[in-house]
């Protein structure tokens, strides 16, 4: 029996495998287009992802390179595109100090023992950017208790920061007004706030420059940094020129050279324990013509000189080393040439409580050593920060000089046992 197959049924299996032939490859079709589609909405989103962190990236990265106040503390306000800002600042320093001396009590010179509180100084900042975050400018009017090497007139408020500052980038930095002038280590730092013995230091009030009215440059990189300027009569407190008394002219520059730090790590002088190890070795030069008045010139201060000096940090101790030949020092008995030193050493024996020495020797002065020693509290680092020490003049002689020396660092003018001075600082 022979049997046949209809064409009919043929041609209907045909189309059943074609229909399950094309139903299959519209599934593999919507299946592939359903994970080309994800793999497409994945890398959009990740795209936006990747632009976002980038922006965020960039907008760190301008944030970090941004204007820093040389002020550490403070209230800021700023526009919404970053380029006007204001920071207002204060810092008190109160002091109890006891100067023990043994002139006679008849005397009408500052020889004798006395004691007493006193709010050694204020500090009143204003800083800011304007324009532009490349452009910063800070103005500080200071009140001190003391006639000392930056107050000529005590118990008043007088400007003693005001400048403005352009950064052009690349480690280049300009600026004009009043301020510190690069010569020796404390120079670097913004105003006694920032150093270990909450004051400027014994060689400072005999050796420093103090700050003044001119143009200035500084020049850094990762390991170098090299300022410079030009300014007036150096040694004295700034003031303004007319046809009568015609300040000095001067220049003064200074070269740093760094070894396993970042120049951040500068701001204050102590070495915080953790921080890196590094040491830094400076050198720096001043020069002025000392003349004072139209049309003559008169034997006035005319400071001039070189000095040399190596900073070491050990992630919680440190060590300081300055030599200086310099003509007419603010702590000379006379306009003259004079050698110098300063030795000190601090250490943080827990990592709020810091031990500190120092030694400064002048070769020409009435009493050539003066020492002191004393231990810091950084309760909120240098915004809450308690110091106690004794400082020890090596002879009874005249500590003042040609400068006013003495009240400053707490000491009687002469015939000096010791001095014990506590000072509590605040800053906000």
């Amino acid at each position: 029996m022979f049997m046949f197959e209809s064409p009919a049924m043929d041609v209907l299996d045909v189309q059943r495998e074609l229909a399950a032939l094309r139903a299959e490859l519209a599934e593999i079709r919507r299946a592939d287009s359903e994970e080309w589609m994800d793999r497409a909405r994945a890398e959009h989103v990740q795209s936006i992802v990747r632009d976002v962190l980038a922006d965020s990236s960039t907008r760190r990265s301008e944030s970090g390179q941004r204007w820093r106040s040389d002020y550490s503390a403070g209230l800021s306000v700023a526009s919404d595109d970053g380029n006007w800002t204001m920071t207002f600042g204060v810092t008190q320093q109160v002091k109890f100090v006891y100067s023990s001396a043994y002139g006679d009590e008849s005397s009408t010179d500052d020889v004798q023992t006395r004691w007493g509180m006193e709010v050694r100084r204020v500090n009143l900042v204003m800083s800011g950017t304007a324009v532009d975050p490349s452009v910063s400018w800070l103005l500080m009017f200071q009140y001190d208790s003391q006639p000392d090497r930056w107050a000529s007139a005590p118990n008043t408020f007088q400007p003693v920061y005001a400048y403005i500052k352009k950064d052009f980038g690349n480690g280049v930095t300009a600026l004009i007004g009043n301020h510190n002038v690069p010569w020796d280590i404390e120079s670097t730092y913004f105003e006694g706030c920032s150093l270990t013995a909450g004051d400027y230091s014994i060689f400072n009030y005999r050796f420093g420059v103090g700050r003044q009215s001119g143009l200035g440059i500084q020049l850094q990189d990762s390991a170098f940094r090299l300022r410079g300027g030009t300014y007036t009569q150096l040694t004295q407190p700034g003031g303004g020129w007319n046809t009568d008394t015609n300040l000095s002219f001067a220049v003064a520059g200074r070269l740093d050279y760094q070894i396993g730090g970042k120049w951040e790590d500068y701001e204050m002088e102590s070495s915080t324990v953790g921080s890196a190890t590094s040491v830094v070795f400076g050198l720096g030069s001043v020069w002025s013509n000392g003349r004072a008045q139209n049309p003559t010139s008169p034997p006035t201060p005319s400071a001039a000189g070189v000095t040399t000096d190596i900073t070491a940090r050990f992630g919680g101790w440190s060590l300081e080393g300055q030599f200086v030949w310099m003509r007419d020092a603010a702590g000379a008995p006379i306009p003259e040439w004079s050698l110098g030193g300063n030795f000190q050493f601090a250490a943080f024996i827990t990592p709020k409580v810091e031990t500190f020495a120092e030694a400064c020797w002048m070769e020409t002065a009435d009493v050539p050593w003066i020492a002191q020693a004393g231990i810091n509290w950084y309760v909120q680092g240098v915004r809450l920060k308690f110091t106690s020490k004794v400082i020890v003049p090596f002879g009874g002689g005249e500590i003042n000089g040609i400068g006013a020396v003495a009240g400053g660092l707490g000491l009687s003018s002469a015939n000096n046992n010791a001095s014990f001075i506590s000072q509590v600082q605040v800053m906000f």
